[in-house]
């Protein structure tokens, strides 16, 4: 016979054995073992075997296994029941295996299950239920008047009320105060959260698909999107918080720009748009106000800049009517905030002209120069504007045009006879502005000079020499050399011979590095290699022909610099001073060259390096940042 069907049929007897006892008349002297509960017993099975809960005294004995442990009636093998507990109760009555008890109890003071109870061999629940303090149901019993099987049982105690990992069944997913309280899930592998869930200690399987309060979205539903950082969205997916930007407001610009009333969109000349410090993965929107009702930002100033771009332009409704001509933006993103003005123009506004730029300029016979007419504000309409010259400077268009919208237009003067000075002069109606304009002279040096030299560099012997021909014709210095002497030496040390293929065109430049010189946008045209090496403190670089010695003193050099400690410079007077790592010393265009004239955008960093005197120290200027240039660079 099954251990099961054992734990069936020893209760069923129990009960039969006490109900046939109710009737009769108990004797005045109890006999224990007739099967028959006279006065002064409490319990009489008809046996006199111990270990059955009525012993050879006829008294009921606590049992050594309750009927909720791992030998319980809710294990497999021993209960036939997966749960003891549920709102109505864990079993039914006709239980018999699947619970210790009714919808009303699992023990009451009459019986602790049914006429099927899955108790043990005598009863499961007498008074003193077979419940001890590890039984199935609280910390004092399963078999008491707060049974197992009640609403507030579910598993409340420290050792669940079903079996050893859950107090539900296989699909329970919870009761009304599961949730997940107890160290042991209340729940079943599909649980999936109740009411109270929340994600704090998961009711349910590994992948939390939310509860009514989970930290997850709709959409959430398999990465549980309840951390810290969770974002909140309807797309969240918990992993990268959507709900804030990571990226910072760091312009809005240009500064000052137009719009025309009656009209929507960008701003003019230029569009104003928002900046961010870097793109976003998620569009970022950037909030815009307006100090006046002359100007309206579309999309109640919400600018939107999409996902993956820095940038968005800030579209305007004009009105001039509405408020004041001139209007303060506001660009916000968090803490940060930027401001730009916009004027606005009138629907047919008229232009008037602002100035000529450059306000002074120099310009080769036959050269050209750029010059721009810029206007007070962008015309409604493509605006002509008459050019002319004075003095025989040379010759510019005889008019521009600047488009509608735009403020400004380009031309070019072409210098005309040598030494001339005049003016420039651009005309719009009755109103005029001028620019001041020279034409400069022949170059008066003759000959190969040395434009500029870098003695040292960010790296070891980073070095070059820049070639420049300031004459009207191709120079060939094919076979010709370049020497360099230290500071004090007696000779010249280093000989480099030029290719014999060399040639610097009228007004061109030629480069030769050292093996070490780091040509990242200007290579070199010829190499020394390591046949020398500067100082960078000071020294001696000279050019001539092929028959140049190595004496210190040789009429056939054509130019020669000193800097630094030099001895030998032309003049005696060597450039004093030392270059930044990444500068050069190089060779004035003319005699009023500055550093800030011959570097960057200066007056005169396109004019060439023509300006010799014979005297190192008034030829030449320190840069800051060295600018090699080449044969390919463009002729100056």
């Amino acid at each position: 016979m099954s251990l099961s069907f054992r734990h069936l049929l020893v209760p069923l007897s129990a009960v039969l054995l006490l109900l046939s006892a109710c009737g009769g008349d108990d004797p005045k002297d109890p006999v224990c073992g007739n099967g028959i509960v006279e006065s002064g017993e409490a319990c009489d099975d008809g046996n006199r075997n111990e270990g059955d809960r009525c012993n050879n005294s006829c008294q009921v004995t606590t049992p050594t296994v309750d009927a909720g442990t791992g030998t319980d009636g809710g294990v497999t093998g021993d209960d036939a029941g997966t749960d003891a507990g549920t709102e109505t109760d864990a079993g039914t009555e006709t239980d018999a295996g699947t619970d210790a008890g009714t919808e009303t109890d699992a023990g009451t003071t009459t019986d602790a299950g049914t006429e099927t109870d899955a108790g043990t061999e005598t009863d499961a629940g007498t008074t003193t239920d077979a419940g001890t303090t590890t039984d199935a149901g609280t910390e004092t019993d399963a078999g008491t008047t707060t049974d197992a099987g009640t609403e507030t049982d579910g598993g409340s105690g420290p050792v669940d009320a079903g079996t050893e990992t859950d107090a539900g069944t296989e699909t329970d997913a919870g009761t009304e105060t599961d949730g997940g309280s107890g160290p042991v899930d209340a729940g079943t592998e599909t649980d999936a959260g109740t009411e109270t869930d929340g994600g704090a200690i998961d009711a349910g399987p590994g992948t939390d698909a939310g509860s009514e309060t989970d930290a997850g979205t709709e959409t959430d539903g398999g990465t549980d999107a309840g951390p810290a950082p969770d974002a909140g969205t309807e797309t969240d997916g918990g992993t990268t918080d959507a709900g804030t930007s990571p990226v910072t407001l760091t312009a809005l610009e240009p500064a000052a720009t137009f719009a025309r009333s009656g009209t929507t969109g960008e701003t003019i000349p230029e569009s104003l748009e928002v900046t961010l410090s870097a793109p976003s993965d998620t569009a970022v929107v950037v909030q815009v106000t307006s100090s006046s009702p002359s100007v309206t930002v579309a999309n109640n100033g919400q600018v939107v800049v999409p996902a993956g771009a820095r940038s968005a332009a800030v579209i305007v409704t004009a009105n001039a009517a509405a408020g004041s001509a001139k209007a303060t933006l506001t660009a916000t993103l968090g803490s940060d905030s930027r401001n730009a003005t916009v004027r606005v123009l009138g629907e047919t506004e008229a232009a008037s002209l602002a100035f000529l730029s450059p306000e002074t300029v120099e310009v080769a016979p036959g050269k050209t120069v750029n010059l721009t007419v810029t206007l007070d504000v962008p015309p409604a309409a493509d605006t002509i504007i008459t050019l002319s010259t004075t003095g025989g400077v040379g010759t510019v268009p005889t008019s521009v045009t600047v488009p509608a919208n735009q403020i400004s237009a380009k031309f070019a003067l072409t210098g005309g006879a040598s030494g001339s000075t005049g003016t420039v002069v651009a005309t719009l109606g009755g109103q005029s502005v001028s620019a001041q304009a020279k034409v400069t002279s022949e170059p008066t040096t003759n000959h190969i000079v040395i434009s500029e030299v870098a003695a040292a560099g960010a790296n070891a012997n980073d070095e070059f020499v820049e070639l420049y021909n300031p004459t009207n014709a191709e120079v060939n210095i094919g076979g010709w050399r370049l020497q360099y002497k230290s500071a004090a030496g007696p000779v010249y040390t280093g000989n480099f011979a030029l290719p014999t293929s060399a040639r610097i065109a009228a007004h061109g430049f030629y480069l030769v590095g050292s093996g070490s010189y780091v040509g990242t946008s200007v290579a070199a045209d010829a190499n020394w290699a390591t046949n020398f090496a500067m100082g960078a403190g000071g020294g001696h670089v000279r050019v001539g022909p092929a028959n140049l010695t190595t004496a210190i003193n040789d009429a056939n050099a054509v130019d020669t610099l000193g800097y630094g400690t030099a001895d030998s410079a032309e003049g005696k007077s060597p450039v004093s001073g030392t270059p930044a790592a990444a500068g050069s010393y190089e060779r004035k265009a003319k005699a009023t060259s500055s550093a800030a004239t011959m570097e960057g955008s200066g007056v005169d960093a396109a004019a060439g390096n023509s300006y010799d005197t014979n005297v190192n120290s008034a030829d030449f200027i320190i840069r800051t940042t060295r600018g090699p240039q080449n044969k390919a660079s463009a002729t100056e």
